[in-house]
């Protein structure tokens, strides 16, 4: 797995399955510009769940080791000309961005794209879905005639986030009695800086 197409996650983090809100400047993203105005600005993520096939897990802000989940790369400014930026470490990292209907897909300088939902964006909320990847597709996520890089990234990032949830590493959750998880996907919350 790659560190930036994982920091890149963890920067929107990434990842609440929920509907629109009921306030009045809430719009069904498409690919007209008032869509493109609402996410052009500066938004801070700090709600971060995995969902899988039986359960959504919240994610806390501080690990079980004491360390914070969330670093500087937490705050993603959308540009109107089409770029992104976070920091990572206090490195600027960039890309590109396209809205299309639902669809938000981020391009790093690296050519690495990452493809989220929108769930919901208005003036002061945006919720997003990563993709969501079938585990049992394959034995193994970096078999890449079965997974491509971004199913791998988001499985391996999931499984490893959903490990330090676990009593064994220190979390609150004894997996022993969780259902294996059959799918998963990153659903991240942020609000209007």
């Amino acid at each position: 797995m790659r560190i930036n197409y994982f920091l890149s996650i963890i920067a929107l983090f990434t990842l609440t399955l929920a509907g629109c809100s009921k306030s009045d400047d809430n719009v069904n993203p498409s690919t007209t510009t008032a869509s493109a105005d609402l996410l052009a600005r500066t938004w801070v993520f700090n709600d971060i769940s995995i969902q899988t096939d039986a359960k959504k897990y919240q994610l806390p802000s501080t690990l079980p080791t004491g360390q914070g989940m969330l670093g500087d790369d937490n705050v993603v400014t959308f540009k109107k000309d089409g770029t992104y930026s976070y920091l990572d470490n206090k490195a600027t990292v960039t890309g590109k961005w396209t809205l299309t209907d639902k669809t938000l897909v981020m391009v790093d300088a690296d050519q690495s794209t990452s493809t989220w939902t929108v769930n919901t964006l208005s003036a002061t909320d945006l919720k997003l879905g990563s993709i969501t990847v079938n585990l049992q597709k394959g034995t193994n996520l970096n078999d890449s005639k079965v997974y491509s890089k971004e199913e791998a990234s988001v499985g391996g990032a999931g499984l490893l986030l959903l490990a330090t949830l676990d009593k064994s590493y220190g979390g609150t959750i004894d997996f022993s009695k969780e259902p294996e998880p059959k799918t998963v996907q990153f659903l991240v919350n942020g609000k209007a800086k």
